[in-house]
């Protein structure tokens, strides 16, 4: 999980680590992202999914948002571009 230490912003180390994000759009509540091993697919196009975590600054607000498996995503991600 990352480690931010001052707000890349306003360099304020009033920060608000690991919040945790929701969307009440679907099911699972869970603010996430979605890489595809095999986007174009109409079904079953291998989803690998990470949750998301946010810092939030307490001085300027400015947030950033993190993912929990960067690893898996980015693995999946390759191995598209490799194809």
């Amino acid at each position: 999980m990352a480690s931010r230490q001052n707000c890349s912003k306003c360099q304020s180390n009033k920060m608000i680590p690991n919040v945790h994000t929701r969307d009440y759009g679907d099911l699972n509540n869970q603010l996430s992202v979605e890489v595809y091993e095999e986007p174009d697919a109409m079904i079953f196009k291998g989803t690998h999914e990470g949750a998301l975590t946010a810092w939030i600054c307490g001085e300027c607000g400015y947030t950033e948002l993190y993912v929990e498996n960067p690893q898996e995503l980015y693995s999946t991600y390759l191995n598209l571009k490799a194809e």
